[in-house]
């Protein structure tokens, strides 16, 4: 991930972001066959070391939920606090007997960790919508997936990619370049609203609006699926 593109926030004077985005630079990801026996060292040998360095190479994802969700910087460190405490959490709990990646399971253990904050904080509004529409449009994704139990995973990855890139076909041009922006390039919103010239809370509107849109015709999907 590039973090540079998220500097705005040290630009803008926070001290703590700042700290956080020098830090969070520094990581480096996991190769798969290391995280493998980091996860067997931890849930097998109970290394702390070892569940240590998970968690840190997890940062980045805490970091990007947190960034789809809010740009305001009073708001953004208490999300990646609680997302933290989710991710742990996660860890903790993660079955290495589960089929699910581990980065998949974390995001509902991260994301519902900032949901609560979000709730508890009522002024937050605006983002606490946005991050329930993402709940729930991936919650509906993993349903989806679960009709298909009997298919061969490859085959079931590929009939959802394509179902999902046919709803966002649906969606009007604007619409599409946010989702696109977003959850496929990975561009911070601020950026992306740059781009398309438009005020980052007509952004965060539009994404709201499409994530309802795209759940709306997955449910319709997952029907004729169960129907079938």
């Amino acid at each position: 991930m590039n973090f540079l593109v998220y500097l705005r926030f040290s630009r803008e004077g926070d001290r703590l972001i700042q700290q956080y985005l020098s830090e969070l630079a520094k990581i480096q990801l996991l190769e798969p066959s290391e995280e493998n026996l980091l996860w067997k060292q931890f849930k097998l040998e109970q290394s702390r070391k070892s569940r240590q360095r998970i968690i840190e190479s997890y940062q980045p994802l805490v970091f990007k939920i947190a960034s789809r969700i809010t740009d305001r910087e009073e708001l953004f460190l208490d999300l990646i606090q609680e997302g933290t405490v989710g991710l742990i959490e996660a860890v903790e709990s993660f079955d290495l007997k589960h089929a699910v990646k581990f980065s998949t399971f974390a995001q509902y253990r991260i994301r519902g960790r900032m949901i609560d904050f979000l709730r508890r904080q009522r002024a937050n509004q605006d983002s606490l919508e946005v991050a329930l529409y993402e709940e729930e449009f991936e919650s509906l994704i993993t349903r989806i997936a679960d009709e298909h139990v009997n298919i061969e995973d490859q085959v079931t990855y590929n009939l959802i990619n394509q179902q999902v890139k046919r709803a966002i076909a649906r969606l009007n041009s604007k619409e599409q370049k946010v989702i696109n922006d977003l959850y496929l390039l990975g561009k911070e919103p601020a950026l992306s609203a740059k781009e398309m010239n438009i005020s980052l809370s007509y952004l965060y509107k539009l994404q709201k609006r499409a994530l309802q849109r795209l759940r709306g015709m997955l449910s319709k999907l997952r029907a004729e699926i169960k129907a079938n």
